[in-house]
Formats: C-alpha cells, structure tokens, sequence
C-alpha cells in the first residue's frame, strides 16, 4: 500500500473524529449558555426571587425597538414623563413562539398558543436609569390550557435598555416620539408537580 492509499483510507477516520469534537464542543458551550434556574436565584435581589417549590416552565426572550411618548402627566404644576406606546413588548421561547407582554397597570402575557396569564401582584427592582427594571411577577390562576396555564410565577431577570435616556421629558420635548433598543430576558415558573 503506498502513502497516498494510506492517507486517504485515513481520511474519513478524522474527518469522523474531527466532527465529534466539534460536535462535543458545540454541546458543551450549549450547556454553558444555559445556567441552571434554580441556583442561579441565589444570585437575585431577595425580593425577585422565586419561592422553592417552583419549576421553570418557559423561557422567552425580548429584542426590539420600543416606542415611547413625553406626555404630560399632572398638572399645577406640571409633571412630564416618557410614556411607552408600543403595543406590547414581543418574546420568543426556545420553540420560536412568541409571548407578548403588555407592562400596563395590569400586566398580562400572552402566549401564541392562546393561553394567557396576568399579574396580581408586582415587584420590580430599578435598573441603572437605561434599562427596563427587573421584576417577579405573582400571577393570577389561569384556566386557559396551553404553554402558560399553571404559571405561578414571571421573573424578568436580565433587561438591556429599554428606557429613554435623552432628552428629558420636559415641556419643549412635549409630543416627542422616540424609540429605543432594548432586550429582556423571562423565566415562566409554575408548582413543581
């Protein structure tokens, strides 16, 4: 048998061993990407995080634009604040499903699968002044079946912008419309069964 023969009969042997390493390190960095829930609300302000007794049931992340407003919002005197207009704040979950968020005085999510969940209660802990708060939601009992049903729990754990930082709101900027980048990262828990 000469050389060349010898090399290319070896050939498919590293290509096969190259490509389990590859696939082996592909893995691996999965696993570094996705940290353990659990432990890591030890790393969480106390009141964000989620009582024992819980297990993740989604996670969906954020990005996009958000649209806000400078509105006047008392008067005498005059109190002027940046007010988001945009719809709903869209997630998507591992699947490629979406989860709409809609922060109002009533928060409330809905998945694409029609299931639905609001909060009745709110904690939030303020950011650096750029970025969304972050926040943990206890939710209202759901009777819709689907990916939100039996949600206990919302955690906003990781938000990157979101907020309007210039120019202030004031009554020269009144009527402004200005839109920001942000991103978001939630976590959907339910009772452990």
């Amino acid at each position: 048998m000469n050389i060349q023969t010898q090399a290319s009969s070896a050939f498919p042997g590293l290509l096969r061993c190259a490509l389990l390493l590859v696939a082996a390190a592909a893995l691996g960095a999965c696993g570094l990407r996705q940290p353990n829930l659990q432990q890591a609300q030890q790393s969480l302000p106390e009141s964000l995080r989620v009582p024992p007794g819980h297990t993740v049931a989604l996670e969906a992340q954020g990005r996009g634009d958000l649209l806000y407003e400078c509105q006047a919002v008392k008067r005498a005197p005059y109190e002027y604040a940046w007010l988001l207009l945009s719809p709903g704040i869209r997630l998507a979950d591992g699947a490629g499903n979406t989860v709409t968020y809609y922060p109002d005085a009533r928060a409330r999510w809905v998945h694409s699968d029609g299931s639905k969940v609001s909060a009745k209660e709110l904690v939030e802990v303020p950011g650096d002044g750029r970025s969304l708060p972050l926040l943990r939601a206890l939710a209202s009992p759901s009777d819709s079946p689907g990916m939100l049903a039996n949600i206990s729990y919302i955690q906003a754990r990781r938000t990157v912008a979101g907020v309007v930082a210039n120019p202030p709101c004031t009554s020269a900027t009144l009527g402004m419309r200005v839109s920001v980048p942000y991103e978001a990262d939630y976590v959907f828990w339910r009772p452990a069964a």
